[in-house]
């Protein structure tokens, strides 16, 4: 997939937002850094409140934590795996809005038909060979601002890069690009741009009527189905979708056709209101649907990657950084740099993989945490430490003084961290939290992670700066802040006034967002992050924004906001946090009540409360519906209508529910205003309540209120033409209230009167008497159906007692009677108290009767109580009574009948009698079990006697003889028939084996049956006999065992001498088979004491051989064989090692010999030593080590005085001092110990040294030469002085064989090579700068060229060709057309002698022509004598054609003939110079001959001009 790697060669460039400038390097201002203390470290929120006032200005701020802080790593890096997403980096910020072309192209086509009165012509627009895509290029256009700014700024090459993201531009395909927007989409930009601006208003989009038709071009066709007066619809009942011509795709709904929007290309439907974000009005021209305007196959966003481990991901991310930087570690400048090169499309294409959002709860966090498993390799202590910590994230969230304490659920990123595994570029884009969070985020380790930072303050200006740089994407995607995939460059954000701060988060670091402000950022490499939310107190106005921005664009929130800041407000107990609380709790207040009183306005009067929480303590434990228009929470309040159960809205959107009247709409509500108030009031200080309710003690619905009591007042409505106030109605209803319940009860009339008062109970306190009479209404309706129901219940039953009627209990009846005084006029209330006066009578004879306990008494008791027309509580304990003794006593007969032994379990004896204790009533039978268990206690004594102590088998007969008759199965005795058993079958066990095991030769399975039997015999409880025989006949077989395996298989001679020993104890020593194990004994011991003997004596080697081959007779492993085949192979080993040494002596100064290593001769003379074979070599080993030694020590010797020779700092070269002759002799002596070392043919460490130290001084005597003092003056009197390339080459000589640059000779010629290069370059700009250095100067260059120990020929030929002055300007050849005197041969440039072309044919100077007209001939010796005696400048130089007068003229011409021509002059005239001329020039005495000149051309000037 090429993660990390460059492709602009592949694939070309995209362009880059305009007025960015990615080159330049980033001027971020830094956010500030704190460092808090151990003590400031123990409570996090405390220190960021702390910190807040100045840190929350920039948005974010990095931690560094105490040194102390050092939390482990909890995951396992072996083990952990993680899923990736692919991010494309060059597409964050440079990538072409998803626009679909079929939808760019109808709207196109219907641009032209309408507005042009034209149709498209089906053809291909081509540009560079393709089909030109019209929806990238207008699009395109637009990112640039435009075509008149893309006119003005040149941004076709922007735009190109857009459109096609291969290749280059041309200007000539710029300026064709720019005629094919003009020809084609300069108009529709026009008509776009004026719809933006409400210029075009001949179309309106196509919307719905209220009767679900479409409306299209002022047409209206018929209504399919009328409406009366009221907006119902005439057809009643539940309307079906399928009545609709069209639904609104978001919240399922037909109605409100009028609003509805109809995208002009899929024909679905979206309300005005529906639409995210909603639409105030319906928009101008035609309209698409998002689905419609983005293009599904160019939509962007980070795809789902694959499954990496640590390992793989930490390769995958170093081979990318290597791609970009190398080895060499990079600059946070230079990664910051690229990544915004990459950014804006100007590094090509880069795919990065980024373990993004897991979750720790699937995923492991890299906290400890204490319900994880402890690794091994971490402290216990220090993972308890962390674990606890508040810092750690997984603990955050909900510590004291956090809001999200009581949020219930683990929402992943929220209240559970996600862990983040980045490599090299991937990135987190420009985002603010969900619900305005804090956000804090804790590198792990690895490489840093950059940030960027806008603060909450200017959210706004950001946004603004986004949606004007990248407008297509907004159009395309009006919610794109919340898709998290759009980068832009900090610096375009700068540019535009928006503050920006950056972050460099180092591992250990914290960094803390604060609410509402975007942040984004990238990776610097390899590592691991996890982050968190979290909320303290002063997030809460934070959060009540982040509310209102998903309810404004209709996307779903996190959790309820109005929830948490409910549940939070009746826990609330942290001072710091009643503030912020309480100002948001009134906010909420406010905005439920001014909703709920205008939905009363509208004519709302139904109303109900929502069913109660489970854990109202907690937030999220029970899942809230949501609007249907905006997908937020319906935890305070909903609106539902009959015609749609399912669909409920937000107050804010009831108008959009549905077309029924208003009056048919229900209020649910969880909390009334008062309780909302109440919660308020929490939040107020105390002093302020006190002083509250001592204003007002006098009346309850007179409490403390936060709203001015003239709004209850301007609550009003008419009801039945007559304007009242919300007050007024529910005096009235109080009123009609008391009267009903003074008169008879009237069920009809209670339930018309509680609907009635459904209007009031959502209200404040002011409705607290209408809640009190409501729940006596409630309370008296509830006890008059009560007692007719009861009533009824009686009546029935004593009418037909067989139907299987359900009686009333005597305790209901008592509690209906108990009410005093009576809730309401009910007259059933007499004729119940009639039906109570004869029934505690019948229960006290029944209590009476219940003390005989006779279960036929009990019966007739219980015949008679199920009677009587009332369930009486006693009945139900009588029947208990005789079914559990019936019970009884079937089982008790059931088991006692049983004659047979042990048929009788213990536990169910036991169960009987328990059970017997629980009945009230006697039997017969309770006898006979107590009997029964007298005689089990008798037995379980003597079995556990038994038990306790050790028992015979004899014993054991005895007793369980006598248990044959016991029917009852006791434990003990259960256990003892179990240790009969087994002792039983040991014995049997024995007894087989033991009788043929004389006859038997398998030993070994003799062994393990005798070991079996001797485990079982132990672990018996019974004592037996036979035990000491089988440890006896098991020794026994042991040692038959491993005679055998001596016989077969080589074993230790200690191992057989231990045999013998053991068979002789046992008394088997005469069997055959130990006797011929005795034999192999004699034989073994034979062999050791002759293999010691040569071992102690290093006898020869021959003596060696016969004592190995003497033991492969024998089938016993021998002490002694190994140390004689290891002297015997050590000496083989050695003798071949040492060959080539020996050999060496007998080929000696043979060439082709291979190369022998000094160390392996001193190590081969060592090991000698140890040899336990006689041999000869050693001595001739000693002998060789001794030359080469010696060898060693002369070759040192002589590198050392090398060594002592380069090393001088101070060297006098002279050749009196003879240190040339002492660099020649040593060059001589190493040679000779050169050849000495090769003569001996060992690999010597020291020979590389001295061919090295051969060619040092080979070079410094050949640099000597060339520099010596002598040398020099030689070479300076001589004209074969060395030329630069010689000393280049010397130089070059000498770095090829590693003479450093610190050497005398090294510095010397260098020295000089870069002094004689200087004065080239200076020669050359000296030649060529036509004039303008003095001629001082050039002489004084002359002479320091000549006085150079280099020879630089050409350079000082172009010197004094430079030195040669022309004209009456006195300046050297500049290539101007010139002209020479026919007469003195004096060179003129035809400006400064006012001469146009053509020349003429001859040409005389003025020096040459008198003023007055006479001719002035001079001859050609007069002239060369003049020349002679003049001193000063340097003379004219002489004709070169003395024998033809013709007219001589030189014009400029082109660059090459110039350089030839210059070239040709100066060879000229350095052939004409001599060696007086050079004599001449140093004498600088004044130029008589120009003196002259320069008068007469003054007398002559008039004439010239």
């Amino acid at each position: 997939m090429g993660k990390g790697r460059p492709r602009a060669v592949e694939k070309g460039v995209l362009g880059h937002c305009p007025g960015s400038s990615p080159s330049a390097s980033l001027n971020i201002p830094q956010a500030p850094v704190y460092y808090p203390t151990e003590e400031e470290f123990n409570d996090p929120l405390e220190f960021i409140d702390k910190i807040r006032s100045e840190a929350e200005s920039y948005g974010i701020c990095r931690i560094v934590p105490p040194k102390s802080w050092k939390p482990p790593f909890a995951l396992d890096l072996e083990t952990f795996t993680f899923p990736t997403r692919s991010q494309e980096i060059h597409r964050l910020q440079a990538r072409a809005a998803a626009c679909d072309p079929e939808t760019f192209e109808l709207e196109y086509n219907r641009f032209l038909e309408n507005h042009c009165g034209r149709k498209r012509k089906k053809r291909v627009i081509v540009f560079e060979g393709e089909e030109l895509n019209l929806c990238k290029f207008f699009n395109a256009v637009k990112r640039c601002g435009g075509y008149d700014k893309v006119v003005k700024e040149k941004k076709w090459g922007d735009v190109f890069r857009f459109v096609c993201s291969v290749g280059k531009i041309s200007e000539c395909s710029k300026h064709v690009l720019c005629q094919l927007y003009r020809e084609h989409l300069y108009d529709y930009e026009e008509y776009h741009n004026g719809l933006n601006r409400g210029k075009w208003v001949k179309k309106r989009k196509r919307v719905m009527r209220g009767d679900g038709k479409k409306v299209e071009e002022m047409v209206i066709s018929d209504l399919k189905r009328r409406r009366n007066s009221d907006g119902e619809s005439s057809k009643k009942g539940h309307l079906e979708e399928d009545e609709f011509d069209q639904i609104c795709q978001q919240c399922k709904s037909g109605l409100h056709g009028e609003v509805m929007l109809l995208c002009d290309r899929c024909d679905k439907g979206w309300h005005l209101y529906c639409l995210s974000p909603p639409l105030e009005h319906v928009p101008l021209g035609n309209w698409y649907c998002l689905e419609c305007v983005n293009s599904a196959e160019e939509s962007f966003g980070f795809v789902q990657g694959k499954y990496f481990s640590l390992a793989t991901f930490r390769r995958l991310a170093d081979r990318a950084k290597r791609k970009w930087f190398g080895m060499t570690p990079a600059s946070r400048s230079q990664i910051e740099k690229q990544f915004w090169e990459i950014v804006e499309g100007l590094a090509g294409e880069v795919e990065v993989m980024y373990g993004s959002d897991l979750d720790t709860s699937l995923y492991g966090s890299g906290f400890p945490r204490s319900d994880d498993p402890l690794p091994s390799s971490i402290d216990p202590d220090v993972w308890k430490k962390y674990s606890a910590s508040p810092w750690n994230l997984n603990n955050l969230p909900k510590l004291q003084g956090s809001m999200l304490r009581t949020v219930h659920d683990n929402i992943a990123g929220v209240m559970v961290p996600w862990l983040y595994v980045g490599m090299l570029f991937s990135s987190f884009c420009w985002h603010y939290e969900d619900h305005c969070f804090y956000s804090m985020n804790y590198l792990h380790w690895g490489e840093p992670k950059c940030w960027y930072s806008v603060p909450g303050s200017e959210a706004h200006a950001f946004e603004q700066v986004m949606r004007n740089t990248l407008p297509d994407l907004f159009e395309a995607q009006p919610d794109l802040l919340f898709q998290l995939v759009t980068m832009l460059n900090p610096s375009v954000l700068q540019e535009s006034g928006v503050s920006v701060y950056g972050v460099l988060q180092e591992p250990g670091n914290f960094v803390i967002t604060f609410p509402r402000s975007f942040h984004g950022g990238f990776n610097f490499g390899f590592n691991c992050a996890e982050a968190v939310n979290f909320a303290p107190a002063d997030w809460l106005p934070h959060g009540g924004f982040g509310a209102e921005l998903y309810r404004l664009y209709h996307k779903p929130a996190v959790l309820s906001h109005e929830e948490l800041l409910c549940v939070v407000a009746k826990g609330a107990s942290d001072k710091k946090a009643l503030p912020y609380l309480k100002e948001e709790m009134l906010r909420i207040f406010n905005k439920e009540k001014s909703c709920r009183e205008k939905l009363w306005k509208n004519g709302t009067i139904k109303s109900s409360p929502m069913s109660p929480r489970k854990h109202p303590e907690y937030v999220g434990t029970e899942e809230d519906p949501t609007c249907i228009i905006c997908q937020q929470h319906l935890y305070l309040s909903a609106v539902a209508c009959g015609c749609r159960p399912s669909a409920l809205v937000c107050l804010e959107h009831w108008e959009h529910l549905c077309e029924c009247n208003p009056r048919k709409y229900c209020l649910r509500y969880r909390h009334t205003l008062a309780e909302l108030n109440d919660l308020v009031l929490m939040l107020t200080p105390v002093s302020v309540v006190s002083w509250c309710l001592e204003e007002k003690p006098h009346s309850r619905a007179c409490r403390p209120q936060f709203s001015c009591s003239n709004e209850s007042i301007a609550l009003m409505k008419k009801v039945k033409g007559v304007l009242k106030s919300h007050a007024q109605l529910a005096e009235d209803w109080l009123s009609s209230s008391r009267h009903i319940m003074s008169i008879p009860f009237s069920d009809d009339a209670y339930t018309s009167i509680l609907r009635q008062a459904e209007q009031f109970l959502w209200a404040g306190h002011e409705m607290d008497l209408v809640r009190q009479m409501i729940n006596n209404l409630k309370k008296a309706q509830k006890w008059a159906v009560d007692v007719r129901n009861c009533l009824s219940k009686v009546d029935t039953w004593l009418c037909h007692p067989d139907n299987n009627i359900e009686k009333v209990t005597l305790g209901y009846i008592q509690e209906l009677l108990s009410f005093d005084p009576l809730p309401c006029n009910e007259p059933a209330h007499s004729k119940l108290k009639v039906q109570k006066l004869w029934f505690p009578l019948f229960a006290a004879l029944l209590f009476l009767l219940l003390l005989r306990r006779k279960i036929a008494d009990l019966e007739i008791l219980f015949s008679r109580a199920e009677n009587l027309p009332i369930y009486l509580e006693e009945s139900r304990k009588l029947a208990r009574e005789i079914d559990s003794a019936k019970v009884w006593i079937n089982s008790v007969r059931e088991y006692l009948s049983v004659k047979k032994p042990a048929q009788i379990e213990f536990d169910v004896l036991y169960k009987l009698h328990m059970e017997m204790g629980e009945l009230c009533v006697q039997l017969p039978e309770m006898e006979l079990l107590l009997d029964t268990l007298s005689q089990v206690k008798s037995w379980q004594v003597r079995c556990s006697d038994i038990l306790e102590g050790p028992v015979t088998l004899k014993e054991l007969d005895v007793l369980l003889q006598d248990a044959d008759s016991f029917t009852v199965s006791i434990p003990e005795l259960k256990l003892l028939r179990q240790y009969h058993c087994d002792t039983l079958s040991w014995i049997c066990s024995f007894r087989d084996v033991i009788s043929h095991i004389q006859e038997r030769e398998d030993y070994s399975n003799v062994v393990k049956e005798l070991t079996c039997i001797l485990k079982a015999g132990k672990l018996l409880r019974v004592h037996v006999d036979e035990l000491p025989i089988v440890e006896t006949e098991l020794r026994k077989s042991c040692c038959r065992e491993k005679a055998l395996k001596v016989l077969n298989i080589q074993m230790p001679l200690d191992f057989i001498e231990e045999l013998i020993t053991e068979a002789a104890l046992l008394q088997i020593g005469n069997e055959k088979l130990f006797v011929d194990v005795s034999r192999v004994l004699a034989a073994a011991i034979s062999w050791e004491e002759r293999a010691k003997k040569v071992l102690r004596d290093m006898g020869q080697m021959s003596e060696f051989e016969n004592v190995i081959r003497a033991s492969e007779h024998l089938f016993v492993i021998l002490p002694s064989l190994p140390d004689v085949k290891d002297a015997l192979s050590m000496a083989k080993s050695w003798i071949r090692a040492s060959q080539p040494f020996l050999m060496s002596t007998v080929s000696s100064g043979h060439s082709s010999r291979p190369s022998l290593k000094p160390n392996v001769l001193k190590d081969l003379v060592i090991q000698s030593t140890l040899l336990k074979v006689y041999l000869k070599a050693p001595e001739m080993l000693k002998s060789i080590l001794n030359n080469v030694e010696a060898w060693e020590r002369d070759a040192c010797y002589l590198l050392e005085v090398a060594d002592s020779l380069f090393n001088m700092t101070d060297i006098v070269i002279s050749v009196d001092n003879g240190f040339t002759v002492r660099l020649e002799e040593l060059l001589s002596s190493v040679k000779s110990v050169t050849e000495a070392g090769l003569a001996l043919g060992f690999e010597f460490y020291e020979m590389q040294k001295l061919k090295n130290a051969s060619l040092t001084l080979e070079w410094s005597l050949k640099a000597l030469s060339t520099y010596s003092a002598p040398s020099f003056k030689k070479l300076l009197e001589s004209s074969t002085k060395p030329l630069i390339q010689q000393i280049q080459h010397i130089l070059k000589e000498g770095v090829a064989i590693n003479i450093p640059s610190e050497d005398h000779f090294m510095q010397k010629l260098t020295e000089v090579k870069c002094i004689s290069l200087q004065w080239v370059h200076h020669a050359k700009t000296v030649a060529l700068d036509s004039g303008a250095c003095e001629l001082d100067e050039v002489f004084k260059l002359i002479t320091e060229g000549e006085n150079l120990p280099i020879h630089f020929e050409k350079e000082l030929k172009l010197l004094r060709a430079r030195s040669v002055l022309y004209c009456i300007c006195r300046r050297p050849y500049d290539q101007r057309a010139m002209i020479a005197c026919d007469q003195c041969d004096e060179w003129y440039h035809f400006d400064c002698i006012n001469l146009r072309e053509p020349p003429p044919g001859t040409y005389l100077c003025p020096a040459c022509k008198p003023p007055t007209g006479e001719s002035m001939s001079v001859s050609l010796s007069m002239h060369y004598e003049e020349r002679s005696c003049t001193d000063g400048d340097p003379q004219t130089p002489p004709p070169r054609h003395s024998k033809s007068k013709r007219r001589r003229v030189i014009k400029a011409r082109s660059s090459l003939q110039r350089k030839m021509l210059i070239t040709t002059d100066l060879i000229n005239i350095l052939r004409c110079s001599s060696e007086t001329d050079h004599l001449w020039r140093k004498s600088r005495r004044p130029f008589r001959r120009r003196a002259r000149k320069h008068s007469k051309l003054e007398n002559l000037f008039p004439l010239i001009c």
